[in-house]
């Protein structure tokens, strides 16, 4: 299921979806320590881990990180929730562009750039954006004649993209209940968090190609361990 696919696929992408898979291994372990942990009917094995009430240290942490991303990080934060329209990388701008609009692009270059760049049809439109330092790019782009959709992204485009932060924002939220009515142990509620977090930074392609090899490869070993049962046939 994971060896086969990785001869045909885009390296990056593999290493993408090995990533996720183990976090989601790890955010599984995390949550089963937990769901155990109101069990007093299961059996306990020899191994324990420290047990540290996270009543009030998790809802304090998630306040406290909401404050200081609406303090030190208001705009960014804001245009999160709020869903603002987002420039378009320099790549994906360049690359939107027709033969006509790339010449635009060239010439409000040359008018706008150092004294030394004269000829538009000689510019390197890709190069001269990804230099420019963010503030000056989004001036460049905010003042381009080209058009708004290829200079901004936003509605379902842009939100899609989100979609990932929004479940583990959401999850959080769902968290900091249970720890404050079920006294969950801190280290594996941690442990969730954070791997749950960097599932998140993947992106909305990696968890959509993620749950479709998950559902191939379960169908697979469902497949095979439903023929290969020894104790369906000694049933």
């Amino acid at each position: 299921v994971v060896a086969v696919p990785s001869l045909f696929m885009n390296l990056t992408i593999v290493t993408d979806l090995c990533s996720i898979g183990t976090l989601f291994a790890f955010v599984l372990v995390c949550a089963g320590v937990l769901v155990l942990q109101n069990r007093p009917d299961v059996q306990r094995g020899k191994f324990k881990i420290p047990y540290v009430n996270s009543k009030f240290i998790v809802p304090i942490a998630f306040i406290a990180a909401v404050a200081f991303a609406f303090t030190q990080y208001g705009k960014e934060t804001k245009a999160f929730l709020l869903n603002s329209p987002k420039t378009v990388t320099t790549v994906n701008f360049v690359t939107s562009l027709n033969g006509d609009e790339l010449k635009i692009v060239r010439e409000e270059i040359v008018k706008n750039a150092a004294p030394e760049i004269m000829l538009a049809d000689k510019i390197d439109a890709e190069s001269y954006l990804s230099a420019l330092p963010g503030d000056r790019y989004e001036q460049f782009i905010s003042a381009s004649k080209i058009s708004f959709e290829k200079k901004y992204e936003s509605g379902w485009s842009l939100f899609k993209h989100k979609i990932p932060m929004w479940i583990f924002l959401i999850i959080c939220l769902m968290i900091c209940y249970y720890c404050i009515t079920h006294n969950l142990s801190l280290i594996p509620v941690l442990g969730l968090i954070s791997c749950l977090y960097m599932m998140c930074e993947l992106g909305i392609s990696n968890w959509i190609g993620f749950g479709i090899w998950l559902v191939v490869g379960l169908v697979v070993y469902f497949a095979y361990g439903y023929k290969h049962s020894k104790l369906a046939q000694e049933v």
